[in-house]
């Protein structure tokens, strides 16, 4: 069971901001250097490792804030327990404090998601059941510096929340566990919480949350076959309007820190081709920033300063076994490199000065643990911190800034 709830891991990614980006920053960019792999090898010509950074100065302790993640313990009669690590252990181990086990007021019985930070990095959003049979499950508000929990909302069943750019609202989707699923928002303090779903078209149902842009809630239709179907939401009164003017593919947008382009990947089963692109908030200026022929690409992330994009390419199965690569991309898409390879990827994000990427590696050949890139010199290496093993597996990582 415990190997299970280790499997069934977070597909939630960080959306949003406020600021626009000029209508001639597309007539500027340079041609992008489109990576292409060719799927009988896996290689990719053009992701000869270079360095991403240019300067690989660490983070200082106040901006390095604490890595957040679960340990699946491996031998029976044990329990899963949340833990935090200083962020001071990515780039200074002499240094490092020891691990600290967060006490929760509940069991981990189920599946678990990773914590939801608020953009301060004062609070954390947790949907989670505490109780024994999984539902009702409740909506928690983590106070990290009085390391207090406390629930918001109750529902049949909530998947991982989002906390909006400016951290007024929390936003969240239910399901009552017969077909019906909301959409509500609600303040950190318990207050207004609504349900903010009713304008959304029926034809459309279900709905899936994918995460903020600007003041509104990004939501589209799952719907087998209905292209397009993207809203957004207006958290403060409900208002609905269509998230592109032209239809485009029905998939995960994610919004740059800065709102100015939003990212997704798109497969074209004519060719087949599997493509990383990024657009206007509009849906226009689309420009491709990667190219595959096979495979998949999950997880997406952007860099804090919207500049940078980490992505995940899965291959082919060889033998049964699947083989990631994670690159990273320019938001122009005139530079890509290779920074990680493995199997199974769950997370990706970058450090709060965006110098370092973590990679969620979920079966690397020590288990599933977490693994830091310094994008200067491209050098790997897994997190340590005094107290910290790998008897365990390491999952849901989050970073409170």
């Amino acid at each position: 069971m415990k190997r299970f709830l280790f499997l069934m891991l977070i597909f939630l990614t960080a959306c949003s901001g406020t600021e626009a980006t000029p209508a001639s920053y597309f007539n500027s960019l340079p041609a992008p250097a489109i990576l292409t792999v060719d799927p009988a090898s896996g290689q990719a010509a053009s992701a000869t490792p270079m360095p991403v950074e240019t300067e690989s100065a660490p983070l200082l302790p106040e901006e390095a804030g604490e890595l957040y993640f679960f340990l699946q313990p491996r031998q029976a009669g044990t329990s899963i327990q949340l833990a935090k690590v200083s962020g001071v252990c990515v780039f200074d181990s002499v240094n490092c404090p020891p691990l600290q086990i967060v006490n929760v007021p509940f069991a981990f019985n189920f599946t678990i998601h990773a914590l939801s930070w608020s953009p301060d990095g004062k609070f954390a959003a947790f949907s989670y059941s505490d109780n024994s049979n999984g539902t009702p499950t409740k909506l928690w508000l983590f106070d990290a510096a009085a390391s207090t929990w406390t629930s918001l909302a109750e529902f049949a069943y909530i998947d991982p929340p989002f906390w909006s750019p400016d951290g007024t609202w929390i936003a969240f989707r239910t399901q009552d566990g017969l077909g019906g699923e909301g959409v509500y928002v609600v303040h950190r303090d318990g207050t207004e919480l609504k349900s903010v779903a009713q304008g959304l078209p029926a034809v459309g149902r279900p709905y899936i949350m994918d995460g903020w842009y600007a003041e509104n809630i990004i939501v589209r239709s799952v719907l087998p076959g209905n292209d397009g179907m993207v809203y957004l939401v207006r958290a403060s009164d409900g208002t609905v309007r269509p998230m592109f003017d032209a239809l485009l593919t029905k998939a995960q947008f994610i919004a740059a820190p800065d709102a100015s382009l939003l990212v997704y990947a798109e497969y074209d089963s004519a060719n087949p081709n599997y493509t990383l692109k990024v657009v206007k908030p509009d849906g226009t200026n689309a420009v491709t920033l990667a190219t595959f022929t096979s495979g998949s690409l999950y997880p997406i992330a952007w860099s804090p300063d919207s500049q940078m994009i980490a992505f995940n390419h899965y291959s082919n199965l060889v033998n049964g076994t699947p083989s990631a690569e994670v690159y990273v991309v320019s938001r122009d898409g005139s530079k890509i490199t290779s920074v990680y390879k493995g199997t199974t990827i769950g997370r990706l994000f970058f450090s709060p000065n965006g110098k370092y990427l973590l990679v969620e590696e979920t079966t690397s050949a020590t288990g599933g643990h977490l693994f830091l890139v310094n994008l200067a010199t491209l050098e790997t290496k897994i997190l340590q911190a005094p107290g910290l093993s790998t008897d365990y597996d390491w999952y849901a990582p989050s970073w409170r800034p």
